[in-house]
């Protein structure tokens, strides 16, 4: 073959391989779409917020015995072998919520999942849902399954309501812009208010 020949001949395989690559590259970036498409929002009228989710969550209620007497628990979660995303809430007596505070609540929710996976705490920040209701974010690593793992979690108290907002996954493969994006999706939307009260300070402020 002569040198004119074995050069088109190259130029030909490299011509295949650069489809090939950029084949490659748009299935990866497809699937990738694909990946960030399956969240749907989620939105819970009785539960009073939207967030966004994997197809087919989970939903479990729970009746729980406390000193403050009987409080039911609403759980929407996706779990899969790699990562966990959740959204929980229950309704607090207004006697409890007015007579403790916030603080100490959310302090007390997240030692419960920081001893959930065998860890230690992170970060550990206030921050405020809609400028107003205040909350808790924080940070976790520990094992679950003898797997390491990385949660980060916010929580909320509206009016009586308390809000949990989960993100937990593998430590070594999990996204933390996923975890931002889950985390970031949560809103409040209108509810029925069903059993709950607007609380107010002491004294009848506003």
């Amino acid at each position: 073959m002569t040198e004119s020949g074995h050069m088109g001949k190259n130029l030909r395989c490299a011509s295949k391989l650069g489809l090939l690559g950029l084949f490659v590259t748009m299935a990866l970036a497809l699937a990738a779409c694909t990946r960030d498409d399956e969240w749907k929002p989620l939105p819970v009228s009785e539960g009073g917020f939207s967030v966004l989710m994997r197809p087919q969550p989970q939903y479990a209620r729970q009746v729980l015995d406390t000193p403050a007497g009987n409080i039911t628990a609403h759980l929407y979660s996706s779990d899969r072998p790699d990562s966990y995303f959740a959204v929980g809430y229950s309704d607090y007596p207004i006697a409890l919520v007015l007579g403790s505070s916030p603080d100490a609540l959310f302090a007390g929710v997240r030692d419960t999942w920081v001893r959930r996976i065998d860890g230690r705490l992170g970060v550990s920040s206030p921050l405020r849902l809609e400028g107003k209701y205040q909350g808790l974010e924080f940070t976790a690593e520990g094992r679950v399954k003898d797997v390491d793992t990385f949660l980060q979690a916010r929580i909320y108290l509206v009016d009586q309501r308390l809000y949990q907002v989960i993100a937990m996954g593998k430590k070594a493969e999990f996204p933390q812009a996923v975890a931002n994006r889950f985390l970031n999706s949560f809103k409040l939307i209108p509810t029925a208010e069903i059993g709950t009260l607007p609380v107010r300070p002491p004294g009848g402020g506003k």
